[in-house]
C-alpha cells in the first residue's frame, strides 16, 4: 500500500515589479519550498528529517531560509503515516492521586518534549483497567507504552508481552517482572533505601528500631523489610518481630500502626512509605511525644509535603522523575531499533537527613507512671 498527495495546494508564482512573489495557498508544501529554494523535493525531505550530513552548508541555509520565509510547517499526520509512527507515547500509571506518581509524569513529559513526542496518559488502578488502557492506547496507535505499576507479586504481564511481540515496545517501572522478560524495565533499589534508613538510626545510637511495613504481597515491601533486617544484623542487633507492624500505604494505617507500637517502647521507627510516615507523625503528636526528642522517625518517599512537615521528615528519596525520563529514553531506543535487547536499570535512592532523627534520649515518664 502506498500513499499519495493528491493536491499540494501550489498556485505558482508571478512577477511584480521585477520581484518574484509566491501566491500562497492555505498550506505551504514541500514542493513549494523545493521550487523556491532551487533544490529537489528529496533534498527538502532529507533536510526536514535531519539527513543532511552530505548536504553543503549553503544548501542547508538556503532551504532553512526558504522554510522560514514561506512559513512552512510539516504536515505531522502525513509524516506519521509515511513513517508509520505517531510521535506519541502512552503512559499508564496505577494511581493519579498517589503523591509520588505525578513526579514520573513530569520526568516523562520533559523527555518527550525534548524528543518532540506527545504523551498520552491513563490511570489504571488494577490489572483489568490496565488491560483496557493498553488496548485503547494501541488502537490510538501510540509508538510505545510506559507503565508505572503497583508492585504486586505475580502481577499479570501477558498483555504487555503480547503488545511487545506485536510491535508496540513496552517499558515498565516498579513492576514484578522476570529478569529474562523481553521488556525493558526500571527498578528502584528498595533494599538499599531501607538499609540506609535503618543504618542511619543505628549510627545515631538507636537499638530498638521499629518498622511499619506494607502488605507482603508487594515486592517493594519485602525488599524494604529485608534491608531493615540486614542493617540490624550487620550491627549485631537482634530482630524483634514484635517491632514490625503492617500498614496499607495510607495515612490512617500509619497513624494506627504507630499508636500500636508505642507500648513496645521503640526509640525510633522506620516507616515504609511517605503517607504512613505523615500518619505516624500525627500519632506521636496526639500522644504527647516530641519528635525527635522522644522518638526518631524516618520515612520512605519524598513528595513535597514531606519536607514541609513540622518537623521536616528525614526520608529515603527515590529518583521518580528520573525514572520517567529514563523510561522514555529506553522506549525511544526500542522504537528506533525494534530488535534491540531489553534493558534493566536499577536506580539508587539517597537518604535525606532532616529534622526527625536524633540520638536517643533518656525516656521521659508517662503521666501517672510510678517512679
Amino acid at each position: 500500500m502506498s500513499l499519495a498527495l493528491l493536491y499540494d495546494g501550489y498556485t505558482g508564482s508571478v512577477e511584480r515589479g521585477g520581484r518574484r512573489r509566491i501566491m500562497r495557498s492555505k498550506h505551504v508544501t514541500v514542493r513549494q519550498v523545493a521550487r523556491e529554494a532551487g533544490v529537489s523535493v528529496a533534498t527538502v525531505s532529507h533536510y526536514l528529517n535531519g539527513r543532511y550530513s552530505e548536504m553543503s552548508a549553503a544548501t542547508r541555509e538556503r532551504v532553512q531560509a526558504t522554510i522560514e520565509r514561506l512559513g512552512y510547517r510539516p504536515n505531522e499526520l502525513a509524516r506519521s503515516l509515511a513513517r508509520r509512527r505517531t510521535a506519541t507515547i502512552g503512559l499508564i500509571i496505577s494511581s493519579l492521586t498517589n503523591s509520588l506518581y505525578p513526579l514520573v509524569i513530569l520526568g516523562a513529559e520533559a523527555a518527550c518534549r525534548r524528543a518532540e513526542y506527545s504523551l498520552l496518559l491513563a490511570d489504571a488502578p488494577d490489572v483489568e483497567s490496565e488491560r483496557r488502557a493498553v488496548d485503547l492506547m494501541r488502537r490510538k496507535q501510540v509508538d510505545g507504552l510506559i507503565l508505572f505499576s503497583i508492585s504486586l507479586i505475580g502481577i499479570a504481564n501477558e498483555h504487555l508481552f503480547r503488545a511487545q511481540a506485536e510491535g508496540t515496545p513496552v517499558v515498565v517501572i516498579n513492576r514484578d517482572l522476570p529478569a529474562e522478560a523481553p521488556i525493558s524495565q526500571i527498578q528502584f533499589d528498595n533494599f538499599r533505601g531501607a538499609y540506609l534508613a535503618t543504618k542511619h538510626l543505628i549510627e545515631l545510637g538507636h537499638r530498638r528500631i521499629a518498622h511499619i511495613t506494607h502488605p507482603l504481597n508487594r515486592f517493594t515491601a519485602i525488599s524494604r523489610r529485608a534491608g531493615y533486617t540486614a542493617a540490624l544484623a550487620e550491627a549485631g542487633l537482634e530482630h524483634d518481630p514484635s517491632l514490625v507492624v503492617s500498614g496499607d500505604y495510607s495515612f490512617e494505617s500509619g497513624y494506627e500502626a504507630t499508636r500500636s507500637l508505642l507500648e513496645r517502647q521503640p526509640s525510633a521507627v522506620f516507616v515504609g512509605s511517605d503517607a504512613m510516615a505523615a500518619g505516624a507523625l500525627r500519632a506521636l503528636r496526639d500522644t504527647g511525644r516530641e519528635v525527635p526528642r522522644d522518638l526518631s522517625l524516618v520515612a520512605f518517599g519524598n513528595p513535597d509535603y514531606i519536607r514541609y512537615s513540622t518537623p521536616a521528615l528525614t526520608t529515603v528519596d527515590l529518583p521518580i522523575a528520573e525514572a520517567g525520563a529514563i523510561a522514555v529514553e529506553l522506549l525511544l531506543e526500542r522504537i528506533g531499533e525494534p530488535e534491540a535487547p531489553a534493558q534493566t536499570r536499577v536506580l539508587q535512592p539517597k537518604l535525606l537527613i532532616r529534622e526527625t532523627t536524633a540520638p536517643p534520649q533518656p525516656r521521659r515518664k508517662e503521666v501517672g507512671e510510678q517512679p
